[in-house]
Formats: C-alpha cells, sequence, structure tokens
C-alpha cells in the first residue's frame, strides 16, 4: 500500500515586486488547449509517441526540454500601443497584403530567422500573426502574415476572428495551423499563479504523413513517417509530491521567485500539458519573447542566470520530465465535453473494478482489482475535472491511501475516479459516502 500527501484545494503565490496585472485567459472555453486533462483518454499507442518525443524530438541529448523566451517565439503587441496605422506589403499572398495594420516602429520582432511578430486588439478581439516581419521606411514588410479568421481557412479578412471566444485553428499561421497566440505563456499567468492552458512545444521530428486534431495542415510532407504529427498533445503523470521534489532539487542558488514560476509551470504540464505546434531545431516551450517582456520576466525571476555549468530558466525543468512520466493523449476531435459525457463515449468495463472507501481521518482509500496484463493509471478528478490525482498502477489489487483535508471534495466523496488502461477507461466510481 502507497501512501500519497494531502493535496491543498488552492495554492496561492505572492511574487514581490510584480504589479498587478489582471488576466483574462484567451480563446473559449472548449478550444482544445483550454481543456484540461482530466478525464481525457490515453492515445492507444501513448507509450510509443512518448518514446519518440523524449528520445528523438529534442536537441543534444534526450530529454532535452526547453523553456524558450527569446529567439524562436513571439513577442505580443496591442494595437492600443500602436502609433498609428502603417501600410504593410507581404511575400505571400496573405489577407492582408496592400491593407494597413497597427504598428509601433519601437516594436521589435523575435530575434530569430522567423522574426515574428503578434498583435492584438483586445477591444475587438483581432489577432494578426507576422511572419519575417520588419519596418521598412514607413512601410511593414514581413514574408508572411494575416489578421485571423473566424474561419480556419485564409479569407480575405472580411471575417475577423475574435481570440478572446474562437475555439479553432487557422490554416496560414505556423507549422500546425493555428493561431499564434494560442497555448503562448505570459508573464500574467505566471504572477497570478496559475497556466490554465496547454503549452506550444516545437519540435525536431514532426511527421510527414499526418497531423491530427486541433492542427489543422501538414507542414513538412517530406519529413519521415515514423514522427510525432502536429496538434499531438502530452501531459506529464506528476503528483504534487514530485513536484515538491523536484523543486528541491533545484539549484539553492536560484531565487524564490524563480522556483515560485517553476512550480506554476509545472502543474500546468500535469494538468494542461503541451501541444506539438511546430518544427524547429529542438523541443521548447514557447514563452512571450523578451523582445516585448524583458522586464516583466525579469521580475518573476526568470532573466537569464548561469548556475552549475546551466542557463536559468532555459535548462530549468531538467529533472521533471522523464520518459516514464510523459503520456499521450487522443486527438482533440475524439475529446466529450464533459467526464461524464467522455464515459459514455467508452467502451464498456472489461472486469477491472475499482472501490473508494472513505477510511476516516481525511484518508480516503482506492482499490483496483481484475487482470490486465500491464500497467493501469488511477486518475482522480473533482466533478468540474480538474486533477487531483494520477498514479500509475504497476500490479492488480493494489491501494492507494490519499490523506486529505475534511472538507475537501475527496474527503466529502465530491470527485469521479478512474482506471484508464490502453487508451481506455474501464473503471469508474462515484463515492457514495
Amino acid at each position: 500500500m502507497r501512501t500519497v500527501p494531502a493535496l491543498s484545494a488552492v495554492c496561492l503565490f505572492l511574487v514581490v515586486g510584480v504589479s498587478h496585472t489582471e488576466y483574462r485567459r484567451p480563446y473559449g472555453p472548449t478550444a482544445p488547449w483550454n481543456v484540461p486533462v482530466a478525464g481525457l483518454p490515453l492515445h492507444p499507442e501513448s507509450d510509443t509517441y512518448a518514446s519518440r518525443l523524449y528520445n528523438d524530438a529534442t536537441a543534444s541529448r534526450p530529454g532535452n526540454f526547453n523553456l524558450s523566451f527569446d529567439g524562436y517565439t513571439y513577442p505580443v503587441y496591442h494595437a492600443s500601443d500602436a502609433t498609428g496605422e502603417y501600410p504593410v506589403e507581404t511575400t505571400w499572398s496573405t489577407n492582408i497584403d496592400g491593407t494597413s495594420i497597427p504598428w509601433n516602429p519601437a516594436w521589435e520582432a523575435a530575434s530569430g530567422t522567423d522574426g515574428q511578430v503578434i498583435i492584438l486588439d483586445s477591444a475587438t478581439g483581432r489577432e494578426w500573426n507576422l511572419w519575417q516581419v520588419s519596418l521598412d521606411g514607413g512601410t511593414v514588410t514581413a514574408t508572411n502574415g494575416n489578421l485571423v479568421q473566424a474561419g480556419e481557412e485564409r479569407g480575405d479578412g472580411s471575417q475577423p476572428a475574435n481570440y478572446w471566444t474562437k475555439e479553432n485553428g487557422y490554416k496560414p499561421s505556423r507549422g500546425c495551423g493555428i493561431q499564434y497566440f494560442a497555448m503562448l505563456v505570459v508573464p500574467a499567468e505566471i504572477e497570478q499563479g496559475a497556466i490554465e492552458h496547454a503549452l506550444s512545444v516545437p519540435i525536431i521530428n514532426t511527421d510527414g504523413d499526418m497531423f491530427v486534431a486541433p492542427a489543422t495542415k501538414l507542414e513538412y510532407p517530406d519529413h519521415p513517417s515514423n514522427g510525432i504529427p502536429e496538434g499531438m498533445r502530452f501531459a506529464l503523470d506528476i503528483t504534487d509530491e514530485d513536484i515538491d521534489d523536484w523543486i528541491t532539487s533545484l539549484p539553492a542558488a536560484l531565487p524564490d521567485a524563480t522556483r515560485t514560476a517553476a512550480r506554476v509551470i509545472a502543474v500546468a504540464l500535469r494538468d494542461y500539458g503541451w501541444f506539438i505546434t511546430d518544427s524547429s531545431g529542438g523541443a521548447h516551450f514557447q514563452f512571450e519573447d523578451r523582445a516585448s517582456a524583458g522586464a516583466e520576466w525579469e521580475a518573476l525571476g526568470l532573466a537569464d542566470q548561469e548556475i552549475g555549468g546551466k542557463t536559468y530558466p532555459r535548462d530549468l525543468l531538467d529533472g521533471l520530465i522523464t520518459q516514464d512520466n510523459i503520456y499521450a493523449i487522443v486527438p482533440s476531435d475524439e475529446y466529450g465535453t464533459t467526464i461524464r459525457d467522455r464515459d459514455g463515449a467508452l467502451p464498456a468495463p472489461t472486469g477491472i473494478g475499482l472501490q473508494v472507501t472513505r477510511l476516516g481521518r481525511g484518508r480516503v482509500a482506492f482499490t483496483v482489482s481484475g487482470t490486465t496484463g500491464s500497467p493501469m493509471r488511477l486518475a482522480v478528478y473533482n466533478l468540474s475535472g480538474s486533477s487531483l490525482l494520477r498514479r500509475t498502477m504497476w500490479r492488480n489489487n493494489e491501494a492507494f491511501v490519499l490523506h486529505c483535508p475534511d472538507n475537501s471534495p475527496v474527503a466529502l466523496g465530491v470527485c469521479v475516479a478512474v482506471i484508464e488502461h490502453s487508451g481506455r477507461r474501464v473503471a469508474r466510481a462515484i463515492p457514495s459516502f
């Protein structure tokens, strides 16, 4: 029997030196990247894709997942800060070529060869995506650029999307055909203590034969067929205890603010995961570029610092992600809308039993019975779909005892416990105590 420490219902973080900025999550609640992983079925080939991601998708060594704050990520600028409407010319056929867009000569593109920029108009919800952009005299020039539309196709610019509510992709944008701002982490999220969406991760080994929802296009048909399809979603099978251990293992010289940010990021990788969004020279999680947010990242403890031969925050995730704790999730067109809806779409149980028993004094036991011949995953969610516990069970008739506050959802029986095996949910229990 294995004991898991108490899970707190709410965690509050205070970062000194950062002025409070009210944050509103963009895109609609059922945009795939805004849906928590709680209750989503495992991909039937989860182990295969986890291996490809850990061993083949990264640069320099297996498991080398970086955090990206400059070069190949996105600066974010706001139309309210523009000095005027500037004419724009694009090399490719786009819906903004020959029109005008909000611009400010002080705005800088990302320093990498992609030279990208996001422009947002928070009042109207308009979003412009620009690739290889610069200001030439009084004209904004870009190789590619679009005003994101309500549909997935390029369109003529007459039906702009509202980024506060849009829930689908947009083919002219980046490799996977999803607009740039989706899944990008901005400083206000770290400041508020929660990233409530999946993250964006470009990798080396995107697949050349297929993409999966929510991706809308195949980026490189000449890539090998044994890669990872763009649009594939992954998450970490870790607990609060695992995160605590990882935080403790970080260099003592890291400031408290950096540790606070690290915890926020780790929780997001567990509760929302990440999507494969583009091709690149290595695997990296994308954060707003320092060209537009350098001072904000520094105030949050995420300025570059060299410690023990590593560069932080670039190398912050070392030790957190392992091949064994990565799992893949089915494409987003196989999601349900709620935990109960997802259950209804899954095959009937296959002889696996799950029992939830209240032991008293804040202890709740989860016991699985039956035979599968391979590991199963126990997952416990509150009724809104937030993850409370995820554990791999390596043998049958195994039990976990969860210690939790007497007034927590688990102790009160306000939760759903499920057993997942080979991409299917094979047992479910809703406590009756």
